[in-house]
């Protein structure tokens, strides 16, 4: 029998409570940090599933699809979001309400709708395009700002590969770095432009800038072929994919070790790789350990706003001298 959750005024008093608690701790620390986008509440109440996320002045609230639970009804979680907003102080016209489903293997996200709401937001004083209203996703994971960081603190100086780049934000960051290029691969023609936008955004502009529209396992065969070298590659696939442009599906579990061995295979002497997924079941393969030195460093990229949660998984990688 599937659980329903009932949404009582109790309930919704002490989100509301909570809310306000985690709004008043993190404020500060964003605003001294120059971070104009947060999350502040993450799923903290068991049966309330939701993220909701500050984007300077737009709320973005998610709720998501629980096993064996029925969501709140339409009206109940209209209810929260109004409370949500009214308690942080957004009017109605600024709050994004989004439902994400449980997807099966080989599913993907459509596209929510065509509004095209975008804003521009800060981050440690670098400036990001997001998209509020068409996706389930804003194009900006705030989970991995403190990996992003990481990437910009060993970018000086070295060719910077960012393999499924999504929109480019670890691009940005490893350009403000001073890395000496960067390489910008993903599938999507719509994510490569919303790549280059952020990084015209941010004043990157030069030659040494580069997009690749590919398929991330061609392009690693043909770099490979070609004997590219890279000093730091970012290599954060989605879950799962099974986009039509794409010779064979994707998935993390099963791939992750043709995606790093080939990776290392393009590494410079000096080089490594960032690995991350969020698919809460991985395992890294104990075949990666045969060709390259790992070192989990999940905790030291989950933010300040995402403590204590399993948002994603990381992990430095070199090759074995």
């Amino acid at each position: 029998m599937v659980k329903g959750i009932k949404m009582t005024e109790q309930k919704l008093v002490k989100f509301t409570r909570l809310l306000k608690k985690k709004h008043s701790e993190l404020r500060i620390w964003a605003k001294s940090n120059g971070i104009s986008c947060y999350r502040v509440y993450n799923k903290d109440m068991g049966d309330l599933p939701f993220s909701i996320d500050i984007y300077d002045k737009y709320l973005h609230i998610v709720q998501y699809e629980q096993k064996g639970v029925a969501s709140l009804s339409q009206r109940d979680a209209l209810r929260l979001a109004d409370a949500a907003g009214k308690s942080l102080y957004f009017p109605e016209d600024r709050i994004f309400l989004k439902y994400r489903t449980k997807l099966n293997e080989g599913e993907q996200y459509q596209k929510y709708s065509a509004e095209n709401i975008t804003a521009v937001i800060q981050e440690f004083g670098l400036n990001f395009k997001v998209n509020l209203s068409d996706y389930i996703d804003t194009g900006l994971f705030l989970d991995h700002r403190d990996t992003r960081a990481l990437v910009r603190q060993n970018a000086a100086g070295r060719k910077v590969l960012n393999l499924f780049s999504y929109t480019g934000s670890f691009s940005v960051y490893a350009a403000a770095g001073g890395a000496v290029s960067t390489t910008t691969v993903d599938l999507s023609n719509v994510y490569l432009n919303w790549a280059k936008e952020n990084m015209e955004l941010n004043h990157f502009k030069s030659a040494a800038h580069t997009f690749v529209s590919s398929d991330v396992f061609k392009y690693l065969d043909e770099a490979i072929s070609q004997k590219e070298k890279y000093d730091l590659i970012v290599l954060d696939p989605p879950t799962f994919s099974n986009s039509r442009k794409m010779d064979k599906k994707l998935d993390i579990q099963k791939d992750h070790v043709e995606l790093i061995n080939k990776s290392l295979k393009l590494l410079s002497k000096r080089g490594f790789i960032l690995f991350s997924t969020n698919y809460t079941d991985f395992k890294i393969d104990l075949k990666v350990r045969d060709r390259g030195f790992v070192t989990n460093i999940t905790d030291e990229t989950i933010p300040d706003d995402f403590k204590g949660s399993k948002i994603h998984k990381c992990w430095h990688i070199e090759k074995r001298k």
